[in-house]
């Protein structure tokens, strides 16, 4: 009888000490960095952040939150370090200190959001109420508060690595003079000069270059390719419709209703693509860490692609085709 009572004990026991704690499954949850996510997002539609410095943004946050997931798995995801020429490495955990990860990439997130962000402070409310649901989920206070110390850790490293890309420098910066020059463009330039994550340089990948403004010419390949935006535009069906208007990024549109004058605010491109992200996560069913690579991986890809078509916006410094249809045609 005491025998099996022992081993009843013993199955019990190494049953617990298998089972997950109940803070982890609050933690740990892959929603819990989507809606983060989407917190941030919240913030740059609400404070309208213009689409380039927004994928600046996301960058840096999902940075800090990939390299808490790095720390805990390098094997499977390898550091950004060295991969991003230009990045420092990440310090790690002191060896013995138990933390949870994922709560810990959540708050280095916030953290360099609320960093890189305006108002000051506009995550504040959303980490405090993140710390309180660890603790109500039971976290203990050891993990709670070395998870609470890397990331601060972490969130630092990021912010003054990023404080090297020449955005500051960029807000400073003499105006883009405006031409009225005929087939030219009007501004926001300086994008181009920020430094990339993976690309060597903004010019890396150059796209081919428009055709010659010649809106004379009715047989110039500018002038067709604006006749054909413009008839396109006048027959379009119901669906192309539908697509025009998911894709409408336009962070702040100025609405015109009579003597009504209103603003309506939209994700960004960046912010669009995002929540893409989210709803890939999700369907596919991405644990945490998979879930916080995809949002890395794809707010380097904008980061860096709204580097490039601002270096060559202002390279070739092309009229918008809607331009050129109100004033010619």
């Amino acid at each position: 009888m005491k025998r099996f009572l022992f081993w009843i004990s013993g199955a019990a026991l190494l049953f617990c000490s298998c089972k997950k704690p109940d803070y982890q499954k609050v933690i740990d949850n892959p929603e819990l960095y989507r809606v983060t996510e989407k917190k941030l997002n919240d913030i740059v539609l609400e404070n309208n952040f213009p689409p380039v410095i927004a994928s600046r943004n996301y960058a840096y946050a999902n940075i800090a939150a990939y390299e808490v997931i790095s720390a805990q798995n390098p094997k499977k995801f390898r550091s950004l370090a060295g991969q991003i020429k230009h990045m420092p490495s990440v310090p790690k955990p002191a060896p013995g200190v138990e933390i949870d990860y994922p709560f810990t990439a959540l708050l280095a997130f916030c953290y360099v959001g609320n960093a890189v962000t305006f108002p000051e402070g506009s995550m504040d409310e959303y980490v405090e109420a993140l710390k309180q649901k660890a603790k109500d989920a039971g976290m203990p206070s050891d993990i709670f508060e070395n998870s609470v110390n890397y990331s601060n850790v972490v969130a630092k490293h990021i912010m003054k690595w990023s404080k090297t890309d020449h955005y500051a420098q960029t807000r400073s910066a003499s105006k883009y003079g405006v031409t009225k020059e005929e087939g030219r463009w009007v501004p926001t330039p300086h994008w181009g000069e920020i430094r990339p994550l993976i690309l060597d340089s903004a010019s890396q990948v150059a796209p081919p270059a428009p055709p010659v403004f010649n809106i004379k010419d009715i047989n110039s390949p500018f002038y067709q390719d604006v006749l054909d935006v413009k008839s396109t535009c006048a027959r379009l069906t119901e669906e192309q419709k539908h697509i025009a208007d998911f894709w409408d990024d336009n962070a702040f549109k100025l609405n015109v209703v009579g003597h009504a004058t209103f603003g309506t605010k939209k994700f960004s491109p960046g912010g669009h693509w995002m929540n893409i992200v989210g709803i890939a996560s999700e369907t596919c069913k991405a644990d945490f860490s998979s879930t916080v690579c995809a949002y890395t991986e794809t707010s380097i890809a904008l980061f860096d692609a709204f580097i490039n078509c601002w270096y060559f916006k202002y390279k070739y410094n092309l009229v918008r085709p809607e331009t050129v249809i109100t004033k010619y045609l």
